[in-house]
């Protein structure tokens, strides 16, 4: 079972997040919301927690809401509340079907089961197919009055422009280093641990939280570390070029990782060379990518982007 919350803890790290946030919940809680919300972000950011509590400040029980630990709060995290109405994809689909839409839309046809208002979350908005969303359309454009619609996004792209235009627009910012951290602490995990999962999260919590237990991560940076950021002569291309030869399926996860590698270099205090190497790992990922996209061999791909780094370390020496 799913650790249990009560809402002032998430509450606390998205006030602190975005104070914004918290007049926010008070509009939910007043039953003043928009009747259409989008809360976009990157990966692991909070977006259905947000949305999760915004539904529980509509439906709690109690005169502090919203108060996490109602019959109603506790349903909402269950996602067992008769008022609540959750569109996701299935199991082994990576898309949202127009049937499930077209359910939704029979299921918000009959009266609610219990008294107040009614939610609507959808997550992942962007893996809906287009029919789906288009579906969806008018049940958003004219919804019923007791009717709130939450949905979550990660690009905002994938998500039609007339859906878009009838949401306000959240977008939640990257957590900032200090707040992940202390998040993970508040979980009881070590100063020493949360610094490194911080340091790996990229401004997500909810990366930060997948990769602890994840050895396939771990050795991917080991890897990258040593092949990769620690390249410094031509002589160590055989070997780098060899040690990368077989990360074809988890090329996504190591140019993330690069990116947020080059990142920390960028913000890390001025020198020359970090700048140099912060600069090849962007410009030689955005290249990787490109080169995903074309005919081009992974081991082509790997090669390119390790002497596209040994020119700019020779470039940073002269």
């Amino acid at each position: 079972m799913a650790e249990r919350q009560t809402a002032a803890g998430p509450t606390a790290y998205f006030e602190a997040l975005s104070p914004s946030l918290a007049s926010l919940t008070s509009q939910y809680a007043a039953g003043n919301a928009p009747h259409a919300l989008m809360i976009s972000g990157q990966f692991g950011i909070g977006k259905k927690t947000l949305a999760q509590l915004l539904a529980q400040a509509l439906l709690c029980e109690h005169a502090a809401k919203p108060c996490g630990s109602c019959m109603s709060c506790t349903k909402i995290q269950d996602q067992t509340h008769t008022n609540l109405l959750v569109v996701r994809t299935l199991d082994k689909q990576r898309t949202v079907k127009v049937e499930q839409a077209r359910a939704l839309l029979s299921s918000l046809m009959i009266y609610p089961f219990s008294a107040g208002p009614r939610v609507v979350l959808l997550l992942r908005m962007d893996v809906f197919t287009p029919q789906a969303q288009n579906a969806l359309l008018k049940a958003i454009e004219e919804p019923d009055p007791a009717t709130f619609f939450l949905v979550t996004c990660e690009n905002e792209d994938a998500v039609l422009t007339t859906i878009r235009s009838r949401c306000q627009m959240l977008r939640l910012p990257p957590w900032p280093d200090v707040l992940i951290t202390r998040r993970l602490t508040d979980q009881g995990i070590t100063a020493q641990e949360a610094a490194s999962l911080t340091a790996q999260s990229g401004g997500s919590i909810g990366k930060a939280l997948a990769i602890r237990n994840d050895t396939g991560f771990w050795d991917l940076k080991e890897t990258a570390d040593k092949y990769i950021l620690g390249l410094s002569d031509l002589s160590q291309l055989p070997q780098a070029s060899a040690a990368l030869r077989n990360l074809k399926d988890a090329a996504d996860d190591l140019f993330h990782y690069l990116e947020n590698a080059a990142a920390r270099l960028t913000n890390s205090p001025y020198d020359k060379g970090r700048g140099i190497m912060a600069r090849s790992l962007l410009e030689g990922v955005i290249t990787a990518r490109k080169h995903q996209n074309s005919n081009l061999s992974w081991q082509a791909i790997v090669d390119h982007l390790l002497m596209k780094i040994l020119e700019d370390q020779t470039l940073c020496q002269q």
